[in-house]
């Protein structure tokens, strides 16, 4: 009268070997990841066109309920900051060291440091784990290349730290600089040109600059149907107020430093604080820095 789907007998067996573990202690609180080649790609990304990843940080949610408290306009959205970036290889290739135990999502860039392709899910790494992926994505019905990457031919590439503001993602750190230096001047006051206020005086729950920017940067929340991310889609590249200052936006001249700290915002889903802390976000918006959360 006992019921059992998968019954074991009960009898004397061999013991099962033991599986050695496949962790690297010399990597400690680290993990190396491989990409051999980010061309492999569905949908496809242009030939040659990418130079660099971004590595994001995704936060954990510390604050029961959506948007509670907010930290970007995209709605629903995970908290993020920037590791860095790592260098791709002409063949597509990267290799190079993570922090382990926390989230990771990786952003294929062009030259000027602006996303080709995002990822919109997350990855994990224990320590001393060590990862492969095919491509970004590859065919689930092709077989695995044969070539050597030629990342593997060098040490693990270590992390190059994103600009200031970035980690903890921070838009009065990481933007307002440029608009105070470049666009202020003309879009401030009681008649702003075009009507656009570029200042950082506080409105609502961000600042006037954050508002009229951010409906200018395609993002991704919970309203977004598409299941595959289209190259140039979201970010800097897809967006308006980048393709207007890199064309030509009367005698704004962006270094590119300025052009890497707006594109890192604008790929970083266009959010505006680094932490669901509500002290924390009140500090931020006061431009003032914070520890951030904890790479663990």
């Amino acid at each position: 009268n006992i019921a059992s789907a998968w019954p074991v007998p009960l009898r004397s067996r061999p013991r099962p070997p033991v599986v050695p573990s496949q962790l690297d202690p010399s990597l400690g609180d680290e993990g190396l990841v491989v990409l051999q080649n980010v061309y492999d790609a569905n949908p496809a990304i242009p030939a040659g066109s990418v130079k660099a990843l971004r590595l994001v940080q995704v936060l954990a949610k510390s604050t029961p309920g959506i948007d509670n408290p907010a930290v970007g306009r995209p709605r629903g959205a995970p908290g993020k900051q920037v590791l860095g970036t790592v260098p791709v290889e002409a063949d597509g290739s990267a290799y190079f060291r993570v922090p382990a135990r926390i989230e990771l999502a990786f952003q294929a860039l062009d030259e000027r440091g602006m996303a080709v392709q995002v990822m919109r899910s997350e990855t994990y790494l224990h320590p001393g784990e060590r990862v492969t992926c095919v491509g970004c994505h590859e065919s689930r019905l092709a077989s695995p290349p044969s070539a050597t990457p030629r990342a593997l031919s060098r040490a693990p590439s270590r992390i190059a730290p994103g600009p200031d503001g970035s980690k903890p993602l921070s838009y009065p750190l990481l933007v307002q600089p440029v608009l105070d230096k470049h666009c202020v001047s003309c879009h401030s006051g009681d008649k702003p040109k075009g009507d656009v206020t570029l200042t950082a005086e506080p409105e609502g729950h961000y600042t006037k600059s954050y508002n009229a920017l951010v409906e200018r940067v395609p993002f991704s929340d919970q309203g977004n149907a598409e299941a595959i991310s289209q190259p140039g889609r979201f970010g800097a590249r897809g967006s308006p107020v980048m393709q207007k200052l890199l064309t030509g936006h009367h005698d704004v001249k962006l270094s590119a430093e300025e052009i890497d700290r707006l594109a890192t915002w604008m790929d970083a889903n266009a959010l505006f604080y680094g932490t669901f802390d509500p002290a924390d976000q009140a500090r931020q918006l006061r431009a003032e820095r914070i520890a951030g959360p904890k790479l663990e």
